[in-house]
């Protein structure tokens, strides 16, 4: 039986090319390139990244992801507009209660940027031609998110773990990739040992063990997911050690040191062909046998929102 490989196969010279074109072109426009240059990065990070030699593809348009950013635009100039004629007035009422409205504005928008990303991105994005997708409901994710959040501060950060494993698993078990379906057997408790356990001895050995406490968090996300395919379930499997995260970070501080930090984009090639090319795809799953069932989806205001607080989706 053939193995199936992941790889990551981008490199810092065309990353780096790609980072100063959109830099500069940000500039030029005032940021009005921000769509497109987004869509560049993805498509970059997508097209680099190969199971069996055949590589991702994003289909999204810099058109898509403008729309989304007037959207935002004349949110946000309404919003600062607002903050102004409170703060020339000197109407401390009415900027307490923006203040307030914008916080609850951004836990509110959180989960719907979520929920908007996870299609968009998804549904955009293709192998073979086959596309993947996110079947979530967005009231549901909602509801998850803001009592996971709540509970969180009221038990002072001890419900995060759980907060994180529910979201987890309901992200998961909702995406697809053509008729392959996913699970997460991952939950709170474990993953509170973990952080438990990595806090405290982080602590004790003055940071050395923080190299293992994340090779044994990435591991744990990574190998309670299963790939189903049919009526046969197939568990993916990290190989990561503390040892090689330790190597990978100090070489990387090196680079960003030496290079007085024009070696970031070498840094990032770096961290995720680690991250890829560690994460061994089950050699059962037959990628000739996978059908196409998902749809597109074009409305892109959750990537944009996404990105903008830099949310991690899965």
């Amino acid at each position: 039986m053939n193995q199936n490989k992941l790889q990551f196969i981008g490199k810092g010279g065309e990353l780096l090319g790609l980072l100063l074109t959109n830099w500069l072109l940000n500039i030029v426009t005032i940021g009005f390139y921000y769509p497109w240059a987004r869509v560049k990065m993805i498509k970059f990070y997508w097209r680099n990244t190969l199971i069996n030699d055949t590589p991702f593809e994003f289909t999204g348009t810099g058109n898509e992801i403008f729309k989304a950013y007037i959207k935002l635009l004349v949110v946000a100039i309404i919003f600062y507009a607002s903050y102004l004629y409170a703060a020339f007035t000197e109407n401390s009422n009415l900027m307490v209660a923006i203040g307030l409205f914008s916080s609850l504005l951004i836990l509110c928008i959180i989960p719907l940027a979520v929920h908007g990303a996870l299609r968009y991105r998804t549904a955009r994005t293709t192998w073979r031609g086959i596309h993947m997708g996110y079947r979530g409901e967005r009231g549901q994710l909602y509801t998850d998110f803001v009592v996971g959040y709540l509970l969180t501060i009221l038990t002072f950060g001890i419900y995060s773990s759980w907060f994180i494993s529910r979201l987890r698993t309901y992200i998961i078990e909702n995406l697809r990739f053509g008729n392959l379906k996913f699970e997460y057997t991952g939950n709170g408790f474990d993953l509170f040992i973990i952080q438990i356990k990595g806090t405290v001895l982080s602590f004790l050995t003055l940071g050395i063990y923080w190299f293992w406490y994340r090779k044994e968090w990435m591991e744990y996300f990574a190998n309670n997911v299963i790939v189903k395919q049919g009526d046969n379930r197939y568990p993916l499997d990290g190989n990561y050690s503390g040892s090689s995260i330790f190597g990978l970070y100090f070489t990387n501080f090196l680079i960003l040191i030496f290079t007085l930090g024009i070696g970031t984009p070498w840094v990032i090639v770096r961290t995720y062909q680690y991250l890829i090319e560690n994460l061994d795809i089950p050699a059962e799953i037959d990628f000739d046998k996978i059908n196409q069932t998902e749809d597109e989806y074009q409305d892109a205001t959750g990537e944009y929102i996404a990105d903008i607080f830099d949310l991690g989706i899965v």
